[in-house]
């Protein structure tokens, strides 16, 4: 069972998002970058210097965006703090996707995105974003969007497992299945509790609002991962995986930004959409 964090091996960029809605305005704020590869920490003796380039899409055109001033890469992370400010009422932010390009000299090092349709924008954010290459496309095996809560005093965990969409199904002329969710509590690679979903058949995009409740010390949250897996009952009863997301403090990307808002807003519900993965 792969139990590995979720960690791009392109690296990993901070972008920060805080919405006014009196005056109806997003600042995005591109913070700082980490793990790069080549000249970060000395790779290179003269590293090419760094910039970033934020576009939001759709509007903006092939290639274009705002861009922050050149930053030496010599150091990790490399640290842009730098702001920017679009002009959104409320009704546009769901259309909306926050592109940012990492680029040494004429050579683009990553990019990553992220739709604001699925962070909650009631507050300002700071999310950590996994990079992929230029050429690698983002998971197309689907999305689950799921909700977390910590409740401190009763030392409880709560996952409600909310839809899926855009699944990925197994035979290229497949449109429907019987969807079931499955969710693993685990701690140093030892599974320590297993709970499911109800079965939705004939679905393509199944919702459950499902609630599932694990015991988990204060001591031990930091240390512990759900392994959350979307997966189809064949025909002969066997479950085949259709994809999983693995969350918790040691993870990255959108997974550690999800549990670090849950871990800021005990007794509160933090739900997002995370892209499934086969490996």
């Amino acid at each position: 069972m792969d139990l590995q964090p979720d960690v791009s091996p392109v690296g990993q960029v901070e972008v920060g998002l805080e919405y006014d809605r009196d005056a109806s305005e997003l600042v995005v704020s591109l913070i700082q970058a980490r793990d790069l590869p080549g000249g970060v920490g000395g790779g290179e003796s003269e590293p090419p210097d760094l910039c970033a380039v934020l576009s939001l899409l759709p509007d903006a055109a092939a290639g274009s965006g705002a861009q922050t001033k050149l930053v030496r890469r010599g150091q990790n992370p490399v640290v842009f703090k730098e702001r920017f400010l679009y002009s959104l009422e409320p009704h546009q932010l769901a259309q909306k996707t926050v592109r940012v390009r990492l680029l040494a000299g004429q050579k683009q090092l990553g990019e990553t995105e992220v739709r604001l349709a699925d962070v909650d924008l009631q507050r300002p954010l700071r999310l950590w974003l996994n990079l992929r290459e230029p050429d690698q496309k983002p998971s197309d095996h689907g999305e689950l969007m799921f909700s977390l809560s910590y409740l401190p005093t009763a030392e409880r965990l709560t996952v409600v497992i909310v839809k899926a969409k855009n699944l990925k199904w197994p035979k290229p002329d497949q449109t429907v299945g019987d969807v079931l969710v499955k969710v693993h509590l685990i701690q140093n690679g030892k599974r320590l509790a297993k709970k499911k979903t109800s079965v939705k058949k004939n679905e393509s995009q199944p919702t459950y609002n499902e609630a599932m409740i694990f015991n988990v010390s204060q001591t031990s949250l930091s240390a512990v991962q759900l392994r959350i897996t979307v997966a189809e009952i064949r025909h002969d009863g066997r479950l085949a995986s259709i994809g999983h997301v693995i969350i918790g403090s040691q993870t990255g990307g959108t997974e550690l930004t999800h549990w670090q808002q849950m871990v800021t807003s005990l007794r509160k519900p933090v739900a997002m959409w995370h892209h499934l993965r086969k490996k």
